[in-house]
């Protein structure tokens, strides 16, 4: 993969994988699995004499040069100054929540007093060795990011093909959940937890003296890169963090690129179905994937927010032309048994995704994920629904 030789850590050849995967039709792919001066006011006693107006200006500049001096020590971003822990420029404020920058405003050097999304403020000392990740977005940011010797542990997700775009990367990496006593026994430097994740053990790791940070669970491509530039800066890689996002953004082009030719009228209007009986509308990853990928979201349209369930009758009424089914099979679902009910339900047969054979199952670790990997479910998409643009 050529084009990524940018982003892989030349210790272990870590990368971003995923390229090369194109959608394909459910009729064979549901089963694949794919972080002053001080100027010491240098302030020269004058000892000398003169008259007392001469000594009073002296007095007023004197005052004057403190005030100045420490106006410029603030800033530096030493004490109040704050900047966006995502990294990426923003105001304070942003979605992964505030940095303080200890010293410097470059989010690389340490230590770093953060904000993490639950707003608890978080100091990390210096540049972690021992980290530990415990969401499978992070997994596969952090072996983009760091030399898997500075990785302590991943987890339990990240070995699963059907969801991991890292399975084997961390074959002989340890693999952890949010499991107290084992985690205190490791002493990271560093654990990169979920916003919802178990708040009692959070707080249990931290009265041991963890320390832990707590990410914000991405709904956008934006927010995923704010996430990337978040964890690059709390691991001391910023420039891999900008890296990775130039990476995202070239993905995003040549798909926009493409997509850009389609009028109005010649974009498909799609709609995902899940074992739930649940599409994705306004709020959800999958939304704002189809509009990268220069589809209609047609839950979206008609003003459903997040998850929603929904009847086939109302899929008939909708009549979409493309439909998205899961491709990750686990113990009680068969993601290939699932699609071929659907396709052989009579209900469903004369809606356009039928007819036309446009029922998808694209890897579930592209579409579902909120790593940097998710553009690689914006070309999947693309490529699926528009074959003719992309050949």
């Amino acid at each position: 993969m050529k084009e990524m030789t940018g982003l892989v850590n030349t210790k272990n050849k870590n990368k971003l994988p995923g390229d090369g995967v194109v959608g394909k039709t459910c009729n064979n792919v549901c089963n694949n699995k794919t972080f002053i001066y001080t100027r010491k006011s240098a302030l020269t006693l004058l000892k000398t004499a003169g008259i007392l107006l001469l000594v009073l200006v002296l007095l007023a500049a004197f005052t004057a040069c403190v005030s100045r001096s420490n106006q410029e020590v603030g800033d530096t971003g030493t004490g109040t100054g704050t900047e966006s822990s995502s990294g990426t420029g923003r105001e304070t404020g942003g979605d992964q929540g505030d940095v303080q920058g200890a010293g410097s405003k470059d989010a690389g050097e340490f230590p770093l007093t953060v904000t993490d999304a639950n707003g608890v403020e978080v100091k990390i000392e210096k540049k972690p060795q021992k980290i530990v990740s415990l969401t499978l977005s992070t997994d596969e940011m952090l072996l983009s990011l760091v030399d898997k010797g500075r990785i302590a542990a991943v987890s339990y997700l990240s070995v699963d093909p059907g969801q991991s775009n890292v399975a084997e990367e961390v074959k002989d990496l340890q693999k952890t959940g949010l499991e107290v006593e084992s985690l205190i026994a490791m002493q990271p430097d560093l654990i990169i937890v979920a916003d919802w994740s178990d708040q009692n053990a959070i707080k249990q790791l931290r009265d041991a003296k963890i320390t832990v940070y707590a990410l914000k669970t991405p709904s956008s491509i934006n927010q995923v890169k704010d996430a990337v530039m978040t964890v690059a800066q709390l691991v001391g890689e910023k420039g891999k963090g900008q890296e990775i996002i130039q990476w995202m953004d070239g993905k995003l082009k040549a798909v926009e690129e493409k997509v850009k030719t389609l009028e109005d009228n010649q974009k498909l209007r799609v709609l995902s179905y899940n074992n739930f009986f649940c599409t994705h509308g306004i709020g959800t990853t999958f939304d704002d994937i189809t509009k990268h990928a220069g589809v209609i979201n047609l839950a979206a349209e008609q003003g459903m927010v997040m998850w929603q369930e929904i009847s086939k009758e109302k899929i008939v009424e909708l009549n979409p032309d493309a439909i998205f089914l899961p491709a990750w099979s686990y113990e009680g679902f068969d993601a290939e048994e699932f699609a071929g009910s659907l396709k052989n339900d009579k209900s469903l047969a004369g809606i356009n995704a039928i007819k036309n054979n446009r029922v998808f199952c694209l890897p579930e670790a592209h579409l579902g994920t909120t790593s940097q990997n998710i553009v690689l479910g914006v070309e999947d998409m693309a490529r699926a629904v528009y074959p003719g643009l992309f050949e």
